[in-house]
């Protein structure tokens, strides 16, 4: 991405006010038509994502000498000719769509041949930006299904059909309100758009301090501090952020390079950070993108999906907590120095506690009372804007620093996040709309029911490979749209109730970016903790075990996800939660002690036992682990050859000093 200057610093610095105002305005007083809130945000999205995002970042300089350097690759703090000469053309699709809105929400089933040519440079224009953004998976998935839809009669057998001309399939993406303009524009511009911007205004008013301060005084305090401050910190960041990857850079930067001074070899702490990271889009409040995409697919409020969020979000962070617990005492790793866990006075100042508590207490307090998220975000985007700029020295010159440092937030927002999101919802969108009208998503959708023989486990199984095949290299949110467009068919005819259907797809979705070959968060770990990516992503799936494997859980079990009685609730998630031990015990091998291969097998069999939804089971559960327990502490210690670094002896404090 580019870092602009001069006179282009200035106009994406107009047009990052602009969309913000016109984005906080909206949500606090009025609702427009789709295609109208679509035309100006897309507007905006694609405008930033060409003043932005190069041709090819990698012949960028900063200098261009040539001729076809200036044209066709620009610098490293301007555009080229190119990409002002495709903003200009992106931006007058969008342009008509706001003026003649109402026009062509009337004429259905008409069109003029200058309305597909605009359709056209819209979805080519669309597929670049993306592609520019993000690289060429998503491109290629959406042109995929256009394709396919285009040459569906010359496809023979069950996935063939009748097939759709190329001005059916423009006027179908461009002038219907199910195209380009349909849920996920409007959805993006609407909804996501403001808690997109939210999570930067937060860490810029000194929300993300007050997380890391808390991370520091509570999990500096345990065993494996260092790790579990990284755990406690991606949690806290990724309810605000919804991206694993900026969560990976933003906490990463700083408990990586901790971890690793304190003994962690690099690819266990890049792991740790990676597994945690991946886990802060499905923690409520602010989950990823994909989760409200889920409220508008279902048709049901944010707030149902967020509560039943919780108790699989706590049962991930216990298990990855769980696991850098084993991983630490089987390497030797204890407490964070004490001069580095900061003191409660110097945590719950005041200031702190008011920048932290309020602007997320009152975005919960906004959604228990079902008012629209937008509305929500909006209103809590005022609340922080309003304390940070009163919370501190009232003069001129100081309250104008922070309202820079607000301004910043923005800008940071949209550059680094909302600008490509709103350009790859818009094009996804468009492989959505052919998936509808080819009715592949019917066809996967019995393939997998067959395959499966209506055996709903094989029919699970299938599903989440599916989901994990098609988020390699895309971001959740992509992934999530299409998998859940293409399979959710399959699990509704399997009786799998919507919304635990929905978020076992999401689930899987978000675990593509842990799982080899193509894992995001893992790639982005291991480049700021310099470990060899594969030990690291294999690493991170035993730490992040807990999202392998309680989808399936969810999908027998109603307690998971909130509904039920409440002593039910409360009964199975605690058990849940106690299973992460043995469960990471079992993977990691050592417990008490190093495990036996018997006793790693007690373990995990035990904990997944009480994961069961079944009480019989969970006794049975229960009562493996004691056996495992029980041959912990009377058989003879197993000697571990090559702990780096050593184990404390028996009479050292539970912690390793800084190396001198």
């Amino acid at each position: 991405m580019r870092e602009l200057t001069g006179v282009w610093k200035v106009i994406s610095a107009v047009l990052v006010g602009s969309w913000s105002i016109f984005l906080v305005y909206t949500a606090l007083t009025v609702a427009l038509h789709p295609l109208l809130q679509g035309g100006i945000s897309l507007a905006f999205g694609l405008a930033m994502v060409f003043l932005l995002y190069p041709l090819d970042k990698n012949r960028l300089s900063t200098q261009p000498t040539s001729w076809r350097d200036k044209i066709l690759y620009g610098a490293k703090d301007s555009p080229s000719w190119l990409d002002i000469f495709l903003l200009i053309i992106a931006v007058i699709p969008c342009i008509y769509i706001m003026i003649a809105w109402e026009d062509v929400a009337r004429a259905v089933g008409h069109y003029e041949d200058y309305q597909l040519l605009m359709g056209a440079v819209l979805a080519v224009l669309l597929l670049e930006g993306t592609r520019r953004a993000l690289g060429n998976s998503v491109p290629l998935v959406v042109l995929f299904f256009l394709i396919y839809a285009l040459v569906g009669q010359y496809i023979p057998g069950f996935f063939g059909h009748s097939g759709f001309s190329f001005p059916e399939i423009l006027y179908q993406i461009y002038l219907m309100t199910e195209g380009i303009w349909g849920l996920l524009t409007d959805l993006t511009s609407r909804v996501i758009a403001l808690f997109v911007i939210f999570g930067p205004v937060l860490f810029a008013v000194g929300v993300g301090k007050g997380f890391m301060d808390i991370a520091q005084f509570t999990g500096g305090r345990t065993t494996g501090g260092a790790g579990q401050i990284a755990v406690l910190s991606s949690a806290f960041f990724g309810m605000l952020s919804g991206s694993a990857v900026a969560n990976v850079a933003t906490t990463g930067a700083f408990t990586i390079p901790t971890m690793k001074r304190l003994g962690y070899r690099p690819e266990l702490a890049g792991a740790i950070e990676a597994s945690a990271s991946s886990g802060g889009q499905i923690m409520p409040p602010i989950m990823g993108a994909g989760a409200f995409v889920m409220a508008e697919f279902l048709n049901i409020s944010y707030l149902r999906v967020m509560v039943a969020a919780i108790i699989p979000a706590i049962i991930y962070f216990a298990g990855v907590w769980a696991g850098v617990y084993v991983a630490a005492k089987r390497h030797g790793l204890g407490k964070l120095p004490p001069e580095l866990v900061p003191k409660a006075r110097e945590v719950f100042t005041l200031r702190q506690v008011m920048m932290v508590f309020i602007p997320i207490g009152f975005l919960i307090y906004l959604l228990v009372l079902y008012l629209p998220p937008q509305l929500c975000a909006a209103w809590a985007l005022v609340i922080a804007m309003a304390l940070f700029i009163i919370a501190g020295p009232l003069s001129p010159r100081a309250i104008w620093e922070r309202i820079k440092i607000i301004a910043e937030a923005y800008y940071s927002g949209v550059a680094s996040a909302l600008a490509w999101l709103m350009v790859m919802m818009s094009c996804v969108q468009m492989a959505v709309t052919m998936i509808s009208l080819t009715g592949f998503g019917v066809k996967i959708s019995e393939v997998i029911i067959s395959l499966a023989g209506f055996n709903i486990i094989l029919a699970l199984f299938a599903t989440m490979i599916t989901a994990m095949i098609l988020g390699m290299g895309m971001t959740t949110t992509a992934a999530y749209i299409i998998a859940a467009a293409v399979l959710t068919p399959a699990l509704a005819a399997l009786g799998v109730p919507a919304l635990a259907g929905h978020l076992f797809i999401f689930y899987y979705a978000i675990l593509s970016g842990l799982t080899p070959p193509v894992c995001i968060a893992v790639f982005t770990a291991s480049a700021i903790s310099g470990g060899q990516w594969l030990k690291l992503a294999w690493i991170s799936i035993r730490l992040s075990i807990a999202a392998y494997v309680i989808p399936y859980f969810f999908i027998f079990e109603p307690a998971f996800l909130m509904q039920g009685p409440s002593l039910e609730i409360v009964g199975k998630a605690l058990l849940a939660i106690m299973a992460m031990f043995p469960i990471e015990a079992g993977i990691m091998g050592h417990f008490l002690k190093p495990t036996t291969i018997l006793e790693r097998f007690l373990f995990l069999c035990g904990g997944l036992g009480m994961l069961h939804p079944s009480w019989s089971t969970d006794l049975i559960g229960v009562a493996l682990v004691v056996l495992g327990l029980i041959s912990q502490n009377f058989f003879p210690p197993i000697p571990v050859i090559g702990i780096r670094p050593a184990s404390p002896q028996k009479n050292e404090p539970d912690k390793i000093r800084p190396p001198t």
